[in-house]
């Protein structure tokens, strides 16, 4: 009788460890070995890269089958660190960086094209001086390196409580500037503070019909270029020359001026925007660049993006896959929405931009004024002769004549001959 026991005893355990083995378990967690992972690299600053880490969160979610990583990088050395660790066959699949250092990515051989794999409708929806930007010239052809998903370029910014309607030409915004300008006060109140660097006035040389190249790329700031380049030099001069604005070519003068809340106006580039807010509150107002009185052009200052870029050695099919899937993610409405509300301006002109994207009326006014000056701006130069050799002689070419070291004619004529020299056709 008890041998029964034992045996049936023995028979019952047999059967439960059977039976766990074969049956699946309830709560196991899915097979994740097949899901595949993206590295991604930015530069962003920690609050918007916990916005980009909560929108790659989402995408992860939303796409199961794969995963992107993120890891933030120095930004001074971002665009090094990317070109060095493709060299060596490494690297991340994805990085963001600014659209001009595409060129030296490009030079680098670190980047691959997007042409086949961004559609011609998917950059139409785009800021078209955005994509501009994230073109680099490769045999004579402009190819598409990297996909903008937020764009940044110049605007007036100014103190509401003081400026109740916005300058619509310069002339009115000089001549509201000096009234409100107070120089017999401890310290001095400006009423326009403007740094004259080239970045901040070369959109007002296409203002007055100055031109650097044609539309074939040759070189024409001597030749039908020069008269507007030097009536922008001998107006930037004019300012220079100003007691009653403070227009100067050091910036650390008008930055401290303006923390110090002793200006009223400025002209600064779109990601300054947070720091205006903090200076103005609620009272910040952002408008497009006040135009030239008389002048056949608007003011067209460049616009630069932030562009996702695709490592040149990802030849995978399933990589690419899921490279395009994020891309398109990032510049999808809701996407853009996230951005706009981060403080970066988005490049998806289907978001509206009304009342219901955003619930800060400051932050949407100055979204609306960014989005219109980009539209009527011209795309930042990629290519690296841009960078090294264009950017340093216009520059050396204005600083000259701002500061009365060379006549208008004479700063024209010098940059004219170095960059001739350089952009000779073949």
């Amino acid at each position: 009788m008890r041998r029964q026991f034992l045996f049936r005893r023995l028979l019952l355990l047999w059967l439960l460890v059977w039976t766990s083995c074969a049956a699946p378990p309830t709560s196991a967690p899915p097979d994740r070995s097949d899901r595949l992972t993206l590295r991604l690299w930015h530069a962003w600053p920690a609050t918007e890269g916990r916005v980009l880490q909560a929108l790659v969160d989402q995408f992860n979610q939303t796409y199961p089958q794969w995963q992107i990583s993120v890891q933030a990088r120095p930004a001074v050395s971002l665009p090094m660190d990317l070109a060095t660790a493709v060299s060596e066959g490494g690297g991340p699949h994805l990085a963001i960086v600014q659209s001009h250092t595409l060129g030296m990515l490009v030079s680098a051989g670190t980047l691959r094209p997007l042409d086949d794999i961004i559609s011609a409708s998917e950059l139409n929806s785009l800021i078209p001086a955005a994509v501009g930007a994230a073109r680099v010239t490769v045999a004579e052809q402009p190819a598409l390196f990297g996909l903008p998903i937020s764009f940044d370029t110049l605007a007036l910014y100014y103190n509401r409580a003081n400026v109740l309607q916005p300058p619509a030409t310069f002339e009115e915004l000089l001549s509201t500037g000096r009234a409100l300008t107070d120089r017999d006060r401890t310290p001095p109140v400006w009423g326009l503070a403007y740094n004259l660097s080239l970045d901040r006035t070369i959109g007002y040389l296409y203002a007055f019909g100055g031109r650097v190249f044609d539309e074939n790329g040759a070189v024409v700031l001597g030749s039908s270029g020069r008269a507007g380049a030097e009536r922008w030099l001998a107006w930037l001069s004019e300012l220079y020359r100003d007691e009653q604005v403070l227009a100067t070519l050091d910036g650390v003068v008008v930055d401290r001026v303006l923390q110090a809340r002793e200006a009223i106006m400025t002209i600064d580039w779109a990601h300054a925007q947070a720091e205006y807010r903090a200076i103005w509150n609620d009272q910040l107002g952002v408008t497009p660049l006040p135009g030239i009185s008389g002048a056949d052009y608007s003011p067209q200052p460049y616009v630069q993006a932030d562009v996702i870029v695709m490592n040149a050695r990802l030849s995978s099919q399933a990589e690419q896959a899921a490279a395009q899937a994020f891309m398109r993610f990032m510049i999808e409405v809701n996407s853009q929405r996230t951005l706009l509300a981060a403080g970066r301006q988005p490049t998806q002109l289907a978001l509206q931009l009304s009342d219901t994207d955003l619930d800060d009326q400051v932050q949407l006014g100055a979204a609306r004024a960014f989005r219109a000056q980009a539209q009527q701006g011209l795309p930042m130069p990629a290519e690296r002769l841009a960078n090294e050799v264009v950017w340093a002689t216009l520059a050396d070419m204005q600083l000259s004549a701002v500061r009365g070291l060379l006549t208008p004619e004479q700063a024209v004529t010098i940059a004219d001959e170095i960059l001739r020299s350089r952009f000779a056709p073949p």
